[in-house]
């Protein structure tokens, strides 16, 4: 299954959002504020959500999320209901949060996994079992929880046909494998040291991370892959490889949302691409009306583009200097 479109109504910074998906990997851009990251939580928890119910095509049921809630403080119109529309290509039906009820009418998705900005894994040991004893006290948001449950799974026997390439680009990047001992991560380098993933620098154990998900079958055929900020901590001259990773993941039915602020990454993937892969941007951008989006096949292209903005205002600002200079 993939998502085909997703609507948001009177909820945070939106109004009324809706954007339409054709695409295998989409980038998410806009300026802070925009909603991106929120936007990624809101697709995970409804897939997540009716996975963990386990509820029949129709059933309604009523609950209180409150991460499906506006902060108290946020102003909204009272009288709109809040709504949260996530359509699949399999179906006609739609899943929706709507206040405090819940009706699940499609079938939750069977693969699903965000990535949040922030490393976990570092802090991985003894993080799942404090977790089962202090709950929402924990001072971790579950996304950040959930990664490291994901992470700490057991590896499967041989590398899966699509993701061969992938892992020896990446085993390249780390020298070395990931490996697991006593709920910790190391980096099994080549020379047979092994570095805890707390000595290893952060770019590396983003390259790390999307290994164990290939190698544990967390990442494969059918997943629905949301990532916050790929590009965080990552060395300049590693993105192409990201961006290479990116559409590898999408040309073998991985369906990639992620949210990014980053010139480089948003143009290598543009680059980088065939005419065969199926690649979306999406501008998350303010108005009067709460944050709208607009959505192109090209980086380029979007009007309402954050990045390309400031790229623009950078060289201006060079050039006046230069000018000034003289």
């Amino acid at each position: 299954m993939a998502i085909t479109k997703i609507k948001v109504e009177n909820l945070t910074v939106f109004e009324e959002m809706e954007m339409d998906i054709d695409a295998n990997v989409n980038v998410i851009i806009g300026e802070n504020g925009t909603g991106k990251t929120q936007l990624l939580k809101y697709m995970h928890e409804l897939l997540i959500f009716t996975k963990k119910q386990e509820i029949a095509s129709g059933i309604t049921i009523h609950v209180t999320p409150d991460f499906f809630l506006p902060d108290k403080d946020q102003k909204r119109d009272k009288d709109k209901s809040i709504k949260i529309e996530l359509s699949l290509d399999n179906s006609n039906e739609i899943l929706y949060i709507v206040e405090e009820s819940a009706k699940i009418v499609a079938i939750p998705h069977e693969n699903v996994i965000l990535i949040p900005t922030k490393d976990m894994l570092t802090h991985s040991k003894g993080l799942l079992a404090m977790k089962e004893k202090y709950g929402k006290n924990m001072p971790f948001d579950k996304f950040q929880i959930g990664i490291v449950s994901k992470a700490n799974q057991w590896n499967l026997a041989e590398i899966p046909d699509f993701a061969k390439g992938m892992i020896e680009e990446l085993e390249d990047i780390m020298d070395g494998v990931v490996v697991i001992e006593n709920e910790e991560f190391f980096i099994l380098k080549t020379n047979g040291q092994m570095i805890p993933f707390e000595m290893e620098a952060e770019g590396i154990k983003k390259f790390g991370l999307i290994w164990q998900l290939l190698m544990n079958d967390n990442i494969r055929e059918g997943t629905i892959l949301l990532w916050d900020e790929p590009e965080a901590n990552i060395n300049p001259k590693l993105i192409p490889t990201l961006a290479k990773i990116i559409l590898e993941l999408g040309r073998n039915d991985v369906q990639i949302f992620l949210a990014t602020h980053d010139y480089f990454l948003s143009k290598y993937i543009e680059v980088l691409s065939n005419d065969e892969d199926k690649l979306a941007f999406h501008a998350l951008y303010k108005t009067n009306n709460g944050v709208k989006c607009e959505t192109d096949t090209k980086f380029s292209f979007l009007d309402e583009n954050a990045i390309i903005d400031e790229k623009i205002k950078l060289y201006e600002a060079e050039v006046d200097k230069v000018m000034e200079d003289e």
